[in-house]
């Protein structure tokens, strides 16, 4: 929490500022909400779940971009080192989550998890963000008191965007529906589309009501692409300059 607010306090777009501000409101709002209804592994897996995706991950974005504003070393440094703590957040907030959910359901695996489009994708980004923490502590050195916080690699940009869409997609996801589209239990394996597998259900209208969800789903996807659409920023020094 400090470093998020830290990184939402200064540097960057206001753009990705804004974004980042509307996804720890949301994240917020889901957590008091859900809270409200129950208190079990369910719930703790969506706010672990909507903490990563909609708070700590557009904050340790906003981070990296804003490290780009800044011509001197001292204040960029700070930014990817802000990074680098909201992103360790994210991927712990992001395994609780999904023990919660795992945990919530029956002991036969596979069985009924990872039946979903919204458990697959969500899925595919914890691992995801996973590989790409890992990645960027093996780019950092071995010298855990020195780490080298600057670099630059394609793939890890790359993968960390990725990470980030599958994110918002398995959230939005989980508050539309969660329509199950395999069972691991059966061979040869199917995928199905079943009926009404367009309709809007499950536990998002159930908690928070049809014309809530819809705001949370154009909220998230707002964030979305506010995040993926910004510009560089304008170097601290030049604008001060102007």
């Amino acid at each position: 929490v400090p470093f998020l607010l830290r990184t939402l306090a200064s540097g960057g777009t206001s753009q990705t500022r804004a974004a980042a501000i509307a996804g720890l409101l949301l994240a917020v709002i889901l957590a008091v909400t859900s809270l409200k209804k129950g208190n079990n592994l369910f719930v703790w897996h969506v706010i672990g779940m909507s903490t990563a995706v909609l708070a700590f991950q557009p904050a340790a974005l906003h981070a990296i971009m804003a490290s780009k504003g800044f011509s001197s070393l001292e204040p960029r440094l700070q930014k990817v080192f802000d990074h680098k703590m909201l992103q360790i957040a994210t991927v712990t907030a992001l395994w609780a989550g999904f023990f919660a959910i795992f945990l919530n359901k029956p002991q036969e695996f596979p069985g009924v998890h990872f039946q979903s489009v919204h458990a697959l994708v969500g899925l595919g980004a914890l691992l995801l963000f996973t590989y790409n923490l890992l990645d960027a502590a093996y780019r950092q050195g071995a010298n855990p008191i020195k780490p080298k916080l600057t670099w630059i690699s394609v793939i890890h940009r790359n993968a960390g965007l990725l990470a980030y869409f599958l994110g918002f997609f398995a959230v939005i996801l989980g508050l539309y529906n969660r329509v199950a589209v395999v069972d691991w239990r059966k061979w040869p394996l199917e995928f199905t589309l079943p009926a009404g597998w367009k309709d809007m259900g499950g536990w998002g209208t159930k908690t928070h009501g049809q014309d809530a969800t819809v705001v949370y789903i154009a909220i998230s996807g707002l964030v979305l692409i506010m995040m993926l659409s910004s510009t560089r920023p304008v170097i601290e020094e030049s604008r001060k300059k102007e």
